[in-house]
């Protein structure tokens, strides 16, 4: 039977860059995405203009046969889709990866379980129709190493309900979203990845999200950060958004994944520190986008941070909260165990690319595209 692909946040960074692997790793294969708009032309022309990609970017000289959307959301009963859709899906759909969900930081809980938990019970859903019309081989869901909260120290990939709390609710609701997949252990093939701070391709730079880290580097790079709440040897795990998908479609292959949950992460050998981080880009953004005076960074206590930012109003302390979707990274120390991913990668060509060997990739194209602004 030919391989389809059903995939749910396509368009997004690790969406976008997982699916010419999926079409080049599986010869022949084909693919659905499930794709936001405000109408179904609007839809089909973000699905264009990924296969326009697909085929000038990545020479799959079929792309426009190969590829094809739905105009849909998996926050809708049934994801917006219609009864014949859902048959046609059905019919053919072979593994389903679901990478959809919100991460804003800031939802209320009801809201974000709408989104994401919700979506998941949906993509499940059609999960089970495949598997009772015999041709579901693989259901795969992108989570988020998150999932462990606030706990610090080594993170099993095994892990999950270990009593902890949690930051903001996008991690809480990631967490039972998780749950709500390894429910279905013995129902249908899941397999679970957990990425941790994504940022650009190690061998470019580019990306097409400028969150999380990249949030404290454009303050940094415009001489408005002079602090960070962590210690200097915080491990911050950050992996390059072609290594993350090269894993996935690797891992995705391999027999022995399903009903396992892989950490896509640096690991504890592996992840750079936020000493690392910053003095690089310190001396990067020191060299190429120099400032009338050098930049300098102070190390401060978690509370240290949350004291000074109480003294501040108006635009200092707006420009300081940016930071909030970097505090879950930096204020606990977390080293994330990937043995499972390590196993199976170890039988591959895939190596982990250095954090110290790219990023001034990472930071050059922050500054030639403007943070993003250029693109």
């Amino acid at each position: 039977m030919q391989t389809h692909f059903f995939i749910t946040g396509g368009t997004g960074l690790v969406g976008k860059n997982l699916l010419p692997r999926l079409l080049l790793s599986f010869p022949g294969s084909t693919a659905t995405l499930l794709v936001r708009g405000e109408d179904e032309e609007d839809a089909q022309n973000r699905v264009r203009a990924i296969a326009g990609e697909l085929q000038t970017e990545y020479g799959i000289e079929d792309a426009f046969e190969r590829v094809q959307g739905m105009l849909g959301d998996v926050g809708l009963d049934h994801c917006g889709l219609r009864r014949d859709q859902i048959e046609q899906l059905v019919r053919k759909t072979t593994h389903v990866i679901h990478g959809a969900a919100t991460i804003r930081f800031d939802h209320p809980i009801d809201e974000a379980r709408t989104i994401n938990c919700g979506g998941t019970r949906r993509m499940i859903a059609l999960a089970h129709m495949c598997m009772e019309s015999g041709n579901l081989q693989r259901f795969a869901y992108i989570g988020s190493s998150s999932v462990s909260g606030q706990r610090a120290g080594v993170i099993l990939e095994d892990e999950l309900e270990m009593d902890q709390k949690f930051f903001n609710t996008y991690e809480q609701s990631k967490n039972e979203s998780e749950r709500l997949v390894r429910d279905q252990l013995t129902r249908i093939p899941w397999v679970v990845f957990r990425p941790s701070i994504i940022i650009g391709d190690s061998r470019t730079g580019e990306t097409s999200s400028f969150n999380v880290i990249y949030i404290p580097l454009r303050l940094l790079q415009r001489g408005l950060l002079t602090y960070v709440p962590g210690t200097p040897d915080t491990k911050l795990d950050l992996v390059p958004i072609d290594w993350v998908d090269d894993a996935m479609v690797y891992i995705l292959q391999r027999a022995e994944s399903v009903g396992k949950v892989f950490h896509i992460t640096a690991g504890p050998q592996r992840a750079a520190t936020l000493e690392e981080t910053v003095l690089r880009a310190l001396r990067y953004f020191d060299e190429h986008t120099p400032l009338s005076r050098p930049r300098t960074i102070e190390f401060i206590s978690r509370q240290e941070f949350e004291r000074r930012r109480s003294l501040m109003r108006g635009r200092e302390e707006a420009m300081m909260s940016q930071l909030d979707t970097l505090l879950p990274y930096v204020s606990i120390d977390r080293l994330f165990d990937s043995r499972n991913t390590d196993a199976l990668l170890s039988q591959s060509p895939i190596s982990f690319p250095r954090f110290s060997n790219y990023s001034d990739r990472i930071f050059e194209y922050c500054v030639k595209t403007d943070w993003g602004k250029k693109l």
